[in-house]
């Protein structure tokens, strides 16, 4: 009994020390004050479409919690793979913007995009942005994961730096194929269940965003995405989305085994075990 007892107190230590030393995002990140734009690239049109500007420290703080709970141990192999390779650095901007090819002076260009996201990646400039809406931003619970949108979100964004740094290694062929991405004949979408449907439920959750709606629009996102297998309808919308969606969900949603297809829980081991550090 005695030996019993001293062998789960050492597991007990051990387990508190694996805790204690794992890897979080916040240790990898960093707050960066300013950005520099030139009259190549990245060009001027992208600072002022984003507008950056300088952290609060309490701006610092909110963003710093939401990382230091990015800690789980299936993602520390990925979040080295940021360390080594991928944008470590995150800018606080007011806006997100897009893109465009320039033909007349030869060069990319940005305008500001009404997208009202709380955070993106642009793989373009290679730039992490917190914007003014991830603070103005209704908060609330994921009602399946109990745990705070926000803190989704992040982990979201983190797994699109992953994927631009092992150059997509991960969300393509694999991906494509344990969660049903294939051609339909129109486009490229989920086989085996009704594309038109998925949009026109899609279109539904757009249209609370619209108007406002935002926590039931999350809501029914959650809902109708599960139904078909995945987390969200939005993961139904392209591969690079599904493949960060629905990482994010396994790791913070508990009930995500429950709707997961067997391909996509094959998947999620064999994306931890190649990316973990051996």
């Amino acid at each position: 009994m005695i030996r019993l007892w001293a062998a789960l107190v050492c597991l007990v230590l051990s387990l508190s020390a694996a805790n204690a030393s794992a890897l979080s995002a916040l240790d990898i990140m960093t707050f960066a004050d300013s950005f520099q734009c030139q009259d190549k690239f990245p060009h001027h049109s992208f600072c002022e479409a984003v507008e950056f500007k300088p952290w609060t420290e309490q701006e610092k703080a909110v963003v710093g919690a939401y990382l230091a709970k990015i800690n789980d141990p299936r993602l520390q192999g990925i979040l080295k793979t940021i360390q080594t390779g991928g944008i470590t650095k995150i800018h606080r901007v007011s806006h997100s913007a897009r893109w465009f090819n320039n033909p007349q002076f030869r060069r990319v260009e940005f305008v500001r995009s009404a997208e009202k996201a709380f955070l993106w990646v642009n793989p373009v400039t290679n730039v992490i942005g917190v914007t003014d809406s991830f603070f103005t931003g209704t908060p609330f619970m994921d009602p399946y994961a109990q745990v705070d949108r926000k803190q989704i979100n992040i982990l979201h964004e983190l797994l699109h730096d992953f994927d631009i740094a092992t150059n997509h290694a991960f969300s393509m062929e694999v991906f494509e194929q344990a969660a049903g991405w294939g051609y339909n004949g129109k486009e490229a979408a989920i086989v085996g269940v009704d594309y038109e449907q998925v949009k026109a439920e899609f279109k539904q959750v757009m249209s609370l965003m619209k108007e406002k709606r935002v926590a039931e629009a999350y809501a029914l996102d959650r809902e109708m995405g599960r139904k078909y297998g995945f987390p969200t309808l939005y993961a139904m919308t392209n591969q690079f989305e599904g493949f960060a969606e629905v990482i994010a969900y396994a790791i913070f949603d508990p009930t995500a085994e429950q709707y997961y297809s067997k391909g996509l829980q094959n998947y999620l081991e064999t994306v931890f075990r190649a990316t973990y550090p051996l």
